[in-house]
């Protein structure tokens, strides 16, 4: 995936932690994960963490974090 499209994917799930409220969650329907917010990052399984990193650039990968 190019770089400018990995860059629009963090504008996108950045604006998804913003606009959720601590402890919400947010569910990506077409892969089947679901995420929680926590201290303005991501919380996932192990899956959904990688998901997400392969559609996003090693910077924004601090605001992910995977659940035990």
């Amino acid at each position: 995936m190019k770089r400018e499209h990995k860059l629009e994917n963090e504008k996108w799930f950045k604006s998804v932690i913003r606009h959720t409220n601590e402890g919400g969650y947010y569910v990506w329907t077409n892969e089947l994960e679901t995420y929680i917010i926590k201290d303005g990052k991501m919380v996932g399984s192990k899956s959904a963490i990688n998901k997400i990193k392969n559609i996003t650039t090693e910077d924004f990968h601090k605001f992910l974090v995977e659940s035990n």
